[in-house]
């Protein structure tokens, strides 16, 4: 094998057709596998009839519960109704914004 450094042209068809591994991989892989999704409060309001339609949301005794698992909650906008949410992750201000407005966060 030598002279099949990156610049021997002439012998890199026969490297590439037999040997097809062995200049192997380049560059960095992310170790973290999972990016979450963003949804902010005024989406999660605006869309409210989308999720009580589609089966995310439902409607329950304490409020309305939504399943938004793969989600990061963001606090941009209101939330006027009292609502139970099931998320992955949110900031700060938009758990005290839920909390003010009767519902509360479930951070799985």
């Amino acid at each position: 094998m030598a002279g099949t450094g990156k610049k021997a042209g002439q012998k890199l068809t026969f490297i590439h057709r037999y040997y097809e591994r062995y200049f192997g991989k380049r560059g960095f892989s992310s170790l973290k596998k999972e990016k979450l999704k963003v949804i902010n409060l005024r989406d999660i309001s605006k869309n409210m009839e989308k999720f009580l339609a589609g089966g995310i949301a439902k409607k329950t005794a304490d409020g309305i519960e939504i399943n938004l698992k793969g989600y990061k909650i963001l606090s941009e906008g209101n939330v006027a109704e009292k609502v139970i949410i099931s998320a992955s992750s949110a900031s700060e201000k938009s758990k005290e914004k839920i909390e003010k407005a009767g519902g509360k966060i479930n951070l799985e």
